[in-house]
């Protein structure tokens, strides 16, 4: 599967709702009803309406722009991952305030509950309006939201978006025409699931890493040797069987991440600034660079982040998505 690279500026959204259209009308009132909505406690089993719900809540702040209620979502430690750099909640609640939202749609809602504490939704956003006094572009934004359940309040620990892009015309998918944004699928693939892979190590004993990784920086990085080596059992082997994965062609579950990786040479990409942010008990966000060249040579980067979560001892990749790097808002 191709992956284009976007250079193009993502706008800050932590939002997702059902298929629908919205206007300024009642924002206000809906924000200032809700400022205080993160503090309202979701039971443990939360589903996808608990979260498309509280997004909606997000969003008519974000257009309101009343940031004490948009922050009031927030987790103090949120990661906000975006083309231009990753933030966190002081910077990304700034950043909004150069935007003006008028109207927005959101469709193609996915769910995937990683734990009781932790869930994580996916959408696809259009929308009118202005950054920085400069029209958007308004084309489709591929988003994701992590939420988590902090003592009894679920608040948003996580967000990334993805300018989505068509491929080119008459591109067939076994054809290698974008290495560089498949590094991105690539990962997400081959986010771990360890214990898959020692599950599936009777079945083909070269799939199964030597040794189970001990931290979720470690799982990324054996995905990323599994890919090097066209190991693509073992990749698969990372991927809980539910998992996602968010790239500038759209939204892929395991299936189609498997499939994806093999169409491509990871043997030149280099991964870099790994950085931990615990979610929850036993659930991590790894968010790292990933560096490599595109078809015609260029070196290119793209910002990485895989939603990790550890069951007995062995960590599973339950989400991953990839944003090409571009300078500036």
């Amino acid at each position: 599967m191709k992956r284009l690279i976007a250079l193009a500026a993502l706008l800050v959204a932590a939002s997702a709702c059902a298929t629908t259209t919205n206007t300024n009308e009642g924002a206000n009132t809906n924000a200032n009803a809700n400022a205080n909505a993160a503090a309202t406690a979701t039971p443990a089993g939360v589903t996808q309406a608990d979260l498309e719900a509280k997004e909606r809540q997000v969003w008519d702040a974000i257009k309101a722009k009343n940031w004490d209620a948009f922050a009031a979502f927030l987790a103090d430690d949120m990661t906000l991952v975006v083309s231009d750099g990753v933030y966190d909640k002081a910077k990304a609640t700034d950043m909004l305030k150069k935007y003006d939202l008028t109207e927005y749609t959101f469709s193609d809602i996915k769910f995937v509950k990683v734990d009781d504490d932790l869930a994580v939704i996916a959408y696809t956003s259009t929308e009118k309006s202005t950054y920085d006094g400069k029209p958007t572009d308004g084309k489709p934004l591929y988003n994701a939201s992590a939420w988590a359940n902090r003592g009894g309040k679920w608040v948003a620990v996580y967000h990334q978006e993805t300018h989505s892009m068509e491929m080119p015309a008459g591109a067939g998918a076994n054809t290698n025409a974008n290495a560089s944004s498949s590094a991105t699928h690539a990962n997400t693939n081959m986010n771990a699931n360890t214990s898959g892979a020692n599950m599936n190590a009777s079945a083909s004993p070269s799939s199964s890493p030597a040794a189970a990784p001990s931290t979720p920086t470690d799982a990324e990085k054996a995905v990323w040797d599994a890919l090097k080596t066209k190991n693509y059992d073992a990749f698969a082997a990372f991927l809980a069987s539910s998992s996602l994965e968010v790239e500038p062609d759209g939204v892929h579950d395991k299936s189609g991440s498997v499939e994806g990786v093999k169409q491509f040479d990871f043997s030149k990409f280099k991964q870099s600034d790994f950085k931990e942010t615990k979610l929850d008990s036993d659930s991590t966000l790894v968010t790292y660079m990933v560096e490599g060249p595109d078809p015609k040579g260029k070196t290119v980067q793209e910002r990485h982040s895989t939603i990790w979560n550890n069951r007995s001892g062995k960590w599973q990749a339950y989400f991953h998505a990839g944003t090409p790097v571009s300078k500036g808002m």
